[in-house]
């Protein structure tokens, strides 16, 4: 009761103007995700914007690693001296991984291809950069005037980063069934695909109508066939996202929902998890953004950068 309360009135003052940012096409978006869970936007496809990030994305992966360290090696993965991660689906500290001999330092690689063959990593991951640009995609103002009309209140960006995903033996985490429980009523993510996806490539998987739905709440994760007797892959409630670079996906990831891995190629994915301010949150900043940077934001995009995330 106490929590709801503090919550409340860290809300306060985050009521936005409707007439101003409620327009016909943001409401039509906001009931489809309200009916359905998801809403999948394209105005970035194709975009000058969104193809100087993709590149951008791609120099920091390839060139410069500025990815995330340290990083699990599959290639480090065996069956039965692991078999323990294996059955918890790596569900683990960095820490542990690294105790166990399962992980990689950026000191132990050469080069992007040298990484890749010696390690075969299943997952990388890159912060995102202090940089406008960043921004400008992760609050994309038609995201955001979705995401705070869904709410009904502005909500805050408290984690900003990227993912690229390869093939893989051992699945890792959220490339199984699972439900996002960060929250219980206010939850949205936005899911920004950098390369074209499909069932090859790391289509990810929604169930639509899922986040009331009392299946599937007792275990962290499911596998494919638990959740295909319910919806199999091809009833109108499975959602599976065939869709070009550039799009943009918003969920309630409350619902049940998977990562899906690529059988060829790689799938990188931007997330934005948008949740409710409160000022009992502790935790070190997942991001940060420079004074000048966060100074040309918007009005509306100021808004969902806590301040302890301002340098």
């Amino acid at each position: 009761m106490i929590k709801n309360f503090i919550e409340i009135l860290s809300r306060f003052g985050r009521g936005f103007q409707k007439s101003k940012y409620e327009d016909e096409e943001t409401l039509k978006n906001v009931q489809h995700l309200k009916d359905r869970g998801f809403v999948a936007l394209n105005h970035l496809v194709g975009s000058p914007k969104f193809l100087e990030i993709k590149n951008k994305i791609n120099s920091s992966i390839e060139k410069d690693l500025t990815i995330e360290f340290p990083c699990l090696a599959q290639s480090k993965i065996n069956s039965d001296k692991h078999q323990d991660l294996i059955k918890s689906n790596f569900l683990s500290t960095n820490a542990n991984l690294s105790q166990r001999g399962l992980t990689f330092e950026k000191k132990d690689i050469k080069s992007y291809s040298h990484m890749i063959k010696e390690f075969s990593p299943s997952t990388l991951t890159l912060g995102i950069k202090d940089d406008k640009l960043f921004f400008d995609v992760w609050l994309d103002e038609k995201v955001i005037n979705i995401v705070q009309s869904y709410m009904g209140f502005v909500p805050e960006l408290v984690e900003a980063y990227a993912r690229r995903n390869f093939p893989c033996k051992y699945k890792v985490m959220n490339h199984f069934w699972h439900r996002d429980e960060n929250h219980k009523d206010y939850l949205l993510k936005a899911f920004i695909f950098f390369t074209d996806c499909d069932q090859n490539t790391g289509a990810h998987h929604y169930i639509s109508g899922s986040v009331n739905d009392e299946n599937f709440k007792d275990n962290k994760y499911y596998e494919d066939e638990e959740i295909h007797s319910i919806w199999p892959e091809h009833s109108k409630n499975h959602m599976i996202s065939n869709v070009k670079a550039g799009t943009i996906i918003i969920e309630d990831t409350r619902g049940l929902h998977k990562a899906g891995t690529p059988n060829i190629k790689y799938r990188d994915l931007g997330y934005a998890v948008f949740l409710p301010p409160n000022f009992l949150r502790k935790k070190k900043p997942l991001y940060t953004i420079s004074k000048f940077n966060y100074e040309n934001l918007s009005e509306n995009q100021k808004l969902y950068v806590p301040p302890s995330n301002v340098k």
